[in-house]
């Protein structure tokens, strides 16, 4: 019932929650309970990713969830100190530690809110298309999340807008790359088998690019034209101009 309390408080108001926090000085108890909502929230609309394909996809991609929300936050909360510092704005590490445990959770919430759109999308979309309405919701999502952070930041100083922008630049961009090199999330239901791990190649805006293309039934080779989801049909010309063979022509 407490952990119910709490996520209300963080969907509401999350500003107030964590000036009552630090206030009380009862980090210590509320912190286990932020990242306990965080969690929870994130298993669930990776469960829900992962279902696109089902069997060990589902807790591959709960697990990794997780994961994505919390690892960009701890490496690049330094920098984001730093960044407000530069601008003359005081903020202690602990402040924002809170907030991004507070933003994180909010935005783990929403995620699982969102979690039914989600499994209705896969219903009338391809896998590439699928692929991007993920990724969307997960930004839809994340901005709540990130201006948590944003909001606590005591105010003066210079050049605020700067190190906003900045902190929204940093948070956001290592949470894209995070979720790239954690890929796949959403596996195609006649792969062979889950898979938690994919090799390292290119970036993230290269591949929402090439993700881009597949959806719209452009694909960089036949062999992913053979494995998209049977649903799309890949036009012969688009086909024969995106990978002709050898010397030969179709006939």
């Amino acid at each position: 019932m407490f952990l119910v309390t709490l996520a209300a408080e963080v969907l509401r108001s999350p500003v107030a929650l964590i000036d009552r926090i630090e206030k009380d000085g009862t980090l210590a108890e509320e912190a286990p309970r932020l990242l306990a909502l965080l969690v929870l929230g994130a298993l669930v609309f990776g469960g829900v990713a992962g279902g696109y394909r089902g069997g060990l996809q589902v807790p591959f991609a709960a697990v990794k969830l997780p994961i994505l929300l919390l690892v960009p936050t701890v490496l690049v909360l330094p920098a984001v100190q730093g960044l407000w510092g530069l601008c003359d704005v005081e903020v202690s590490y602990r402040r924002l530690t809170l907030a991004a445990l507070t933003g994180g959770a909010r935005m783990a919430l929403l995620a699982a809110a969102a979690g039914p759109v989600l499994w209705l999308a896969f219903g009338v979309l391809g896998y590439h298309s699928s692929v991007l309405f993920f990724a969307l919701l997960l930004a839809i999502c994340g901005l709540p999340g990130l201006l948590v952070v944003a909001r606590t930041v005591p105010s003066g100083g210079r050049a605020r807008f700067v190190a906003l922008a900045g902190s929204l630049a940093l948070l956001g961009l290592s949470t894209m790359q995070t979720g790239w090199m954690l890929r796949p999330f959403l596996l195609r239901p006649q792969a062979e088998s889950a898979v938690f791990l994919r090799p390292v190649e290119d970036d993230v805006f290269s591949a929402l690019g090439l993700t881009t293309a597949s959806s719209q039934g452009y694909y960089r080779s036949t062999v992913d034209a053979i494995e998209r989801s049977s649903d799309v049909v890949v036009p012969y010309e688009r086909q024969e101009a995106v990978s002709p063979r050898d010397g030969e022509s179709r006939r």
